[in-house]
């Protein structure tokens, strides 16, 4: 018995690769499906998609190419690092248009013949779509060449029209200045969002009903889990729940528990991104290391204090304790609460240095500033997850079934 059987899966519900059949038409995904059908319909010149690595653009882009009507022929370019030459003939080579075999294609010999082509269809009632994944990746003079194609119009319609896919990056090229020409054709440009909380279980519901397995737990205690480490990515969230079904199956575990998700987590290696917050809390925690040390009469080198600084331990307690609380608030509301603190600190370090390099006729107590209270815990956001009425509470309360999941009729 395979890990598949073991919970009555007749396949694997969470591969990698952009199924048509697995589609789960969240609002964003839905919504973003309808505005390429708009667009394309109302014969708009350039569309624009682009989304993060494992937010399913390569997923549109096909459920795209089964929307097309007839009158559409399309170019599809998979492998845009392509010269404006190089582009013309992939897509000679992908709508089958014939290529002079004796060395001599030009840029302007092929565009003539692509020229003749597109008026061919036009009569026919048709126009080419060309259609480029990964579209971030295209050099400038072939996102230039494009441009160019756009202007293939008659006096009633253009004779072609462009759909790239692409990561943020493309949205960042076509904002240069040396883009502007581009951008001015631009008709649509749409971003793909993760998915919320909520989506993301519908979304793993949807999966494992689509494999033969119909009902979960109405306790999923892996949710905050699962949300925290994927933040609604698809991709992320289908490589942890493949690996999580074949620890539990490893561990002979019926139930899907938080032990067994960070186990498949932590079996991935998946490094967390590291961001301002981090780098700026190490900055603080450092700092206020330093500090106890110089407090407690620690000699630097090369640094060396001028006077001795004797400090009332009863006040140092009291800014310890501060400190603790500072953690424990900073641990609950992130780096959004710490920007503000970032500059009090600075402010007191400043002023106590200056005043600690002063030099004094004997040894005096340095007053400590009387600490701040901890900033009020700020109210926790959470993007894409709207939370409507009547939405299901996922409760941390274990489960009465036997089993993680319930099959369907056989």
């Amino acid at each position: 018995m395979n890990h598949l059987e073991f919970f009555g899966l007749q396949e694997d519900p969470f591969r990698l690769t952009p199924d048509r059949n697995y589609y789960f038409p969240t609002k964003g995904h839905a919504g973003l499906r309808e505005v390429i059908r708009y667009g394309l319909e109302g014969d708009e010149g350039f569309i624009i998609v682009t989304g993060e690595i494992g937010t399913g653009k390569t997923l549109m882009l096909r459920l795209m190419m089964d929307d097309l009507p007839d009158r559409f022929e399309t170019a599809l370019i998979l492998s845009p690092h392509l010269s404006r030459l190089e582009l013309l003939l992939a897509i000679f080579q992908d709508i089958g248009l014939p290529v002079p075999t004796d060395n001599t294609a030009s840029l302007d010999s092929l565009l003539r013949i692509l020229n003749d082509h597109l008026y061919a269809l036009a009569q026919q009632g048709k126009k080419l779509l060309i259609v480029i994944d990964e579209a971030q990746n295209l050099p400038d003079e072939s996102l230039e060449q494009l441009r160019l194609l756009s202007n293939f119009e008659t006096d009633t319609q253009k004779l072609l029209q462009i759909v790239l896919f692409g990561q943020p990056e493309l949205r960042d090229k076509l904002a240069q200045n040396t883009m502007r020409q581009l951008a001015q054709r631009v008709s649509i440009m749409e971003t793909l969002s993760p998915l919320s909380k909520q989506e993301m279980v519908s979304y793993i519901l949807h999966r494992f009903k689509k494999s033969g397995v119909y009902e979960m737990p109405r306790s999923f205690a892996t949710t905050d889990l699962l949300w925290r480490f994927t933040k609604g990515y698809p991709r992320l969230i289908n490589k942890i729940m493949s690996r999580t079904l074949l620890v539990a199956y490893a561990e002979k575990e019926t139930r899907i528990s938080r032990k067994i998700v960070r186990e498949a987590i932590a079996s991935l290696n998946t490094p967390k991104q590291k961001g301002w917050f981090s780098t700026l809390a190490l900055r603080w925690a450092t700092g206020f290391l330093l500090l106890l040390l110089l407090f407690w009469g620690v000699a630097f080198s090369p640094l060396r204090l001028t006077n001795t600084i004797s400090v009332d331990r009863q006040a140092l307690s009291g800014w310890l304790a501060h400190g603790a609380a500072w953690t424990t608030s900073l641990a609950e509301n992130g780096g959004r609460a710490l920007a503000s603190w970032h500059e009090q600190g600075l402010a007191w370090l400043n002023g106590l240095i200056n005043e600690s390099s002063q030099p004094s006729q004997s040894p005096q107590p340095l007053p400590l500033p009387a600490p701040p209270s901890p900033p009020t815990p700020l109210p926790q956001e959470e993007k894409n997850d709207p939370a409507p009425a009547g939405e299901p509470v996922v409760e941390s309360v274990r489960p009465e079934y036997p089993s993680p999941f319930m099959r369907g009729p056989q």
